[in-house]
């Protein structure tokens, strides 16, 4: 029964994942601008916060409820965080792609990005509560090893889409290069961001 929690899990994260997102496009920028090992660093680190809110998200709209002040905490925090990434992202120069071996400190740097990024995500814990409800059509979720199991499901497939990302943007750079052409990456991301803060203000106050 777990197995098939795991591979239910995995998909249903694999397919919600499919959509643009901070951690999808700070995957291609990396891969694009850096190499592929920087890339699939920045997976490892995004997809690894899958794991803590689907947890989360098992313990149930009780758990949300009995700490809403310290979520509503992490809601307002958000902004400012979007934002401030937004800007960053915004005013960097616009480089070609730089393949090279990457030092110690990059590599670490790139997966400190993508855990950051997904860390700070507000959609995780909604879309994991509304789907562990869904499993729980079907499985019974309430015991360890189930629950090992949705998380673990969970985490590999939204590395299985990220991986996906990497993969192709490293073959096909030129064609991934004229998508963008005439355009900043890094200025989309920045836009991206921004975006996503004026929506989370939406969310917070309306």
């Amino acid at each position: 029964m777990e197995l098939l929690i795991f591979f239910l899990t995995a998909l249903i994260s694999f397919f919600g994942s499919i959509q643009p997102g901070a951690v999808n496009l700070a995957v291609i920028q990396t891969t694009l601008y850096r190499n592929l090992p920087a890339g699939l660093l920045v997976a490892v680190g995004g997809c690894l916060p899958e794991i803590v809110y689907a947890t989360l998200a098992l313990e149930g709209l009780l758990f949300v409820q009995n700490n809403e002040v310290f979520f509503r905490i992490i809601d307002i925090l958000v902004v400012p965080v979007f934002i401030g990434i937004g800007i960053s992202y915004f005013y960097q120069k616009k480089t070609g792609i730089v393949q090279k071996k990457l030092g110690r400190n990059t590599l670490k740097a790139s997966f400190l990005k993508g855990l950051s990024l997904g860390i700070i995500n507000p959609q995780l814990l909604p879309f994991w509560f509304f789907s562990s409800l869904y499993v729980n059509k079907y499985f019974a979720l309430n015991h360890f090893a189930a629950k090992s199991a949705f998380a673990l499901g969970a985490m590999t497939g939204a590395f299985g889409i990220l991986y996906l990302f990497a993969i192709l943007v490293n073959r096909k750079q030129q064609q991934v290069q004229q998508l963008f052409e005439g355009y900043s990456i890094n200025r989309l991301i920045g836009c991206f961001f921004i975006f996503l803060a004026v929506l989370q203000v939406f969310k917070i106050y309306w």
